[in-house]
């Protein structure tokens, strides 16, 4: 909250630049049932509808979407917004939707895309629920995510190290302290109490300003979007944001969102730790043309920097000057950077094809910063990651419909290696927590070093959903190529080639929605070949013909209920 005390004077100074108008305040968070709905709904759409790339998104664009179709069967067309349980003089108070969840791993912690939750291996329960009180003008959302992990113990994997004391360091498996990802929070069970959703905003029209704690999804990913998405527990922070599309005459249609604020360290952090505060200042801006509405370009941009000499408006105005290595030198201290900082950039593009009812994406990242425009020429992906991905509505005998999704995601370093180093995507060298909120990776939840391969078919009919999908999912492969350059001798001809750390998973999900009352489920069988790197590198008469196979079998079992008022 202290922190939060510092934007209250550019807070009162924003909200003086909106326009007059009623709206309604509420939002869709990121991964809910509303959520689901507004994205399959606005795939399904013979029209344009607005790219969904600044999530969480304003119940006012909810509405306009699924207002069009509410009156087709589906439960994907009904309108679940939440109805106020008072209503007079322009103040409305309700309750937003429940929803209990219960996540069980039978070997090895596994979870993504889930807030301020951790699922590890055990039992895990997820409740989340609240209220708003809502006028023209302003609106209160309560909306915190309460969880409980039993956090069971299980195999450590060989390259987590000890103290000097013998004891476990809870650090990220291959990157150490690097990261503030510890591979286990503790060694106990544990309860987590986090804002979530909530947020105090003032709106007016197509303008919000505000505080609010609510994780982030930004750009046009489904799975793993490269700079924000729900996999931690969201910033604290201020915004300006756009609720729908501005749309400039002539032009086209702007969407936009800036944000400063404070993440958080986890209690496991291992790293090396500034007296400095770490702040974030960060902004998402999207074009669509006025002559081809249904294409989509953005842009994100980060900074998390150490505040030296606490808040200052030059941290606040930074994101909007240059971004080179070279605008950043200060010639008086030697060529040394000015200040402590660490920048994200990534760029997206998202096309809606409404004839085919389908989507075609992708967004191209770079962390850290070229010397210059030349630099830039040379070495684009230079510290790069990228995702690319699509999605598909068809038609089939015996269900509405059929919705199809493949993603394609990288965060492996490019071969620059060979003659340039490159750092793991999300960290940085003074900025040693990285890209992350209480021991959670803000981006890509598979995690730096890493790629994806996602396939998934899901089956629609009146209240129901089914679906299937499978993943390979390489774990930080970084690692594995870094470790084996080292263990290569004269003599021999390969590394250790056959002992990546992959996870193939196969699941299913099911849905069904009544109303008020909604049930989801899901099983995935994960196998996790090479699990804890424990033989990597050792070749003393073994090859790839007679390995032993140390691989781990996990099964997550997931249900939850959901109850819309």
């Amino acid at each position: 909250m202290a922190n939060s005390k510092k934007f209250i004077g550019v807070f009162v100074i924003t909200v003086s630049l909106l326009f007059p108008g009623i709206a309604i305040a509420q939002t869709v968070p990121a991964g809910s049932l509303l959520d689901e709905q507004l994205q399959l709904t606005s795939l399904l759409a013979d029209s344009i509808t607005p790219a969904l790339i600044n999530r969480p998104v304003s119940l006012d664009q909810y509405r306009a979407v699924i207002r069009n179709n509410q009156n087709l069967p589906g439960w994907w067309n009904r309108d679940l917004s939440p109805k106020p349980l008072f209503s007079e003089k322009g103040v409305r108070i309700g309750l937003l939707p429940i929803q209990i969840q219960q996540t069980y791993n039978s070997r090895i912690p596994y979870g993504e895309n889930n807030g301020a939750a951790w699922y590890g291996r055990g039992s895990n329960v997820d409740l989340n629920g609240g209220l708003y009180i809502s006028s023209n003008y302003l609106t209160l959302n309560v909306n915190p995510q309460i969880v409980y992990q039993e956090n069971s113990d299980f195999q450590r994997p060989r390259f987590i190290p000890r103290d000097s004391n013998g004891e476990i360091r809870y650090v990220a498996e291959g990157i150490g302290a690097a990261l503030d990802a510890p591979f286990r929070f503790g060694p106990d069970p544990f309860t987590t109490f986090d804002l979530g959703n909530s947020s105090i905003r003032f709106h007016n029209n197509n303008l919000e300003t505000g505080l609010s704690s609510e994780p982030l999804w930004w750009g046009p990913a489904v799975r793993y979007p490269l700079v924000f998405s729900n996999n931690a527990p969201g910033i604290p922070h201020f915004f300006l944001a756009s609720r729908a599309p501005l749309t400039i005459p002539y032009f086209g249609d702007i969407q936009f969102r800036w944000i400063l604020g404070y993440p958080q360290d986890s209690e496991y952090f291992d790293g090396s730790r500034s007296d400095f505060t770490r702040f974030t200042n960060a902004i998402n801006l999207a074009y669509s043309p006025v002559f081809f509405k249904n294409l989509t370009i953005g842009m994100s941009r980060v900074y998390h920097m150490l505040e030296a000499g606490g808040f200052s408006l030059d941290n606040v105005t930074l994101i909007f000057k240059p971004g080179t290595k070279q605008d950043a030198v200060n010639p008086n201290l030697g060529g040394d950077i000015t200040q402590d900082r660490n920048q994200l950039v990534s760029l997206y593009a998202h096309l809606r094809l409404p004839e085919a009812r389908a989507e075609i994406y992708t967004e191209f990242y770079r962390e850290d910063r070229s010397y210059d425009i030349r630099d830039f020429v040379n070495q684009p992906h230079h510290n790069s990651a990228y995702t690319v991905g699509f999605q598909k509505i068809s038609n089939l005998p015996w269900i509405d419909f059929l919705k199809t999704n493949f993603e394609f995601s990288n965060l492996t370093s490019t071969q620059l290696n060979q003659v340039r180093p490159q750092a793991y995507l999300y960290t940085h060298s003074k900025i040693t927590q990285g890209h992350t909120n209480r021991g959670q990776i803000l981006g890509a939840a598979i995690g730096p070093g890493s790629n994806s391969q996602f396939l998934s078919f899901d089956a629609y009919k009146n209240n129901f959903k089914f679906g299937v999908f499978a993943q390979r999912w390489v774990d930080n492969d970084n690692f594995h190529l870094a470790q084996g350059s080292k263990t290569i001798t004269p003599s021999q001809e390969f590394g250790d080639y056959f002992r990546h750390r992959v996870n193939m998973n196969f699941g299913f999900n099911f849905f069904y929605g009544p109303g008020p009352i909604y049930l989801n489920g899901r099983l995935i069988w994960t196998k996790a070949y090479n699990y804890g790197r424990f033989d990597y590198g050792e070749f003393d008469g073994i090859s790839i013909r007679n390995y032993e196979h140390r691989d781990l079998v996990n099964i997550q079992f997931q249900v939850s209920i959901t109850y819309t008022f």
